[in-house]
């Protein structure tokens, strides 16, 4: 594939959209909205806060990657056998540089994937997202067992 007559003019792209993922983090008085608060093990957490991958209008190299570290705030479901539970990842994107939370207006899901885990361990998620020429990669990693999952969000699911 060609996406020019200069190769390295290509490498270097603006992404279009702002892409993140939804994370619980500490809620923020006067800053996060109280219906997004959420009291867990006594902690105050914000729901719906989008971990913003990239924003629109930023340059990316085809190729980098990113990568973040998530600790699982609740676990899906376990398995039927009950020995494992899900980590689910949710990719959402908005046209505006400035989406906070997944439920923005403009925000809309693009993406998810499951990654396997143990509930009795102390997982912590590794999630990897290279930028490709017309998709964002994902690679999802629980740091203690080695188990992974992969995912591919097209630039086109505007």
């Amino acid at each position: 594939m060609c996406f020019g007559a200069d190769p390295l003019s290509s490498l270097v792209r603006r992404s279009l959209s702002t892409y993140g993922v939804v994370v619980a983090r500490p809620f923020a008085r006067g800053r996060d909205p109280p219906r997004k608060l959420v009291r867990r093990d006594g902690g105050h957490w914000c729901t719906d806060s989008l971990d913003v991958l990239v924003h629109a209008g930023q340059p990316v190299c085809l190729g980098e990657t990113t990568v973040r570290r998530y600790a699982p705030a609740a676990l899906g479901s376990p398995s039927p056998g009950g020995s494992t539970a899900a980590a689910v990842v949710d990719v959402y994107r908005s046209d505006s540089r400035e989406v906070r939370y997944s439920t923005d207006p403009g925000a809309a899901h693009c993406g998810s994937l499951a990654l396997e885990l143990d509930p009795a361990s102390d997982s912590v998620v590794e999630l990897r997202v290279s930028f490709g020429g017309e998709e964002l990669r994902l690679c999802a990693v629980d740091t203690i067992s080695g188990r992974s999952t992969r995912t591919a969000v097209p630039f086109a699911c505007q």
